[in-house]
């Protein structure tokens, strides 16, 4: 799964320093391992062995990485991990780096399915999106913002996009950026006109021209 790889990864020496324990993290940390513990990579230490704070330690930093892809905001990370921008973008780098390596290690082993996982997960990272917006993060100048507007609004994936009419996506995006998506999908849209539509307590689509 997604979080037991980020675990794996965040047991690495690669990514420490990793992110401190305080008192009230011990209830939270224990409940998620007993939760997985039967698909856990890692081998948990018993609490008597000089290891076990360490490995805690990292199941917390794979919560942070969880939260993140779960696109949480990164004021909800300073407040739960106390996580400044700096250090998440730090920890973003490091990580990409690990799953770069993971993922070219299990394409020589010819693991496709975990390299399958690695992959979405990578990406995931790279946008602290979840897994459902993975088709509309295809496009370009389309990152976490943008795809989760367009998901809300039921255009889910590439052929949703294709079928969207004009207005309804400039609603959303603005006209440059419908006009650019619609090209990525194949579509021709330079010289069609989009035809503004007033709705009570919205402004005309002709605002955009």
């Amino acid at each position: 799964t997604s979080f037991n790889l980020l675990q794996l990864f965040s047991a690495t020496l690669a990514l420490r320093p990793l992110l401190r324990l305080k008192t009230k993290d011990y209830e939270e940390i224990e409940q998620k391992y007993i939760t997985l513990q039967d698909t856990f990579i890692t081998e948990k230490p018993t609490e008597f062995d000089i290891e076990y704070e360490e490995y805690l330690s990292s199941i917390k930093t794979a919560l942070f990485f969880s939260d993140w892809i779960e696109e949480k905001s990164e004021e909800f990370l300073l407040e739960k991990y106390d996580a400044r921008p700096g250090e998440i973008r730090e920890k973003l780098e490091k990580i990409d780096w690990i799953c770069y390596a993971t993922l070219e290690l299990s394409k020589m082993l010819q693991l496709r399915k975990a390299s399958a996982e690695i992959h979405k997960l990578r990406v995931r990272l790279e946008y602290g999106a979840r897994e459902e917006l993975l088709p509309l993060l295809k496009l370009k100048n389309i990152g976490k913002i943008r795809a989760r507007k367009l998901f809300n609004n039921k255009i889910k994936d590439i052929g949703d996009v294709k079928k969207a009419d004009l207005a309804t996506l400039t609603q959303l995006l603005g006209p440059a950026i419908t006009i650019d998506i619609k090209k990525q999908v194949g579509e021709n849209v330079e010289n069609l006109e989009i035809k503004p539509t007033k709705r009570k307590g919205q402004m005309s689509l002709g605002k955009y021209a």
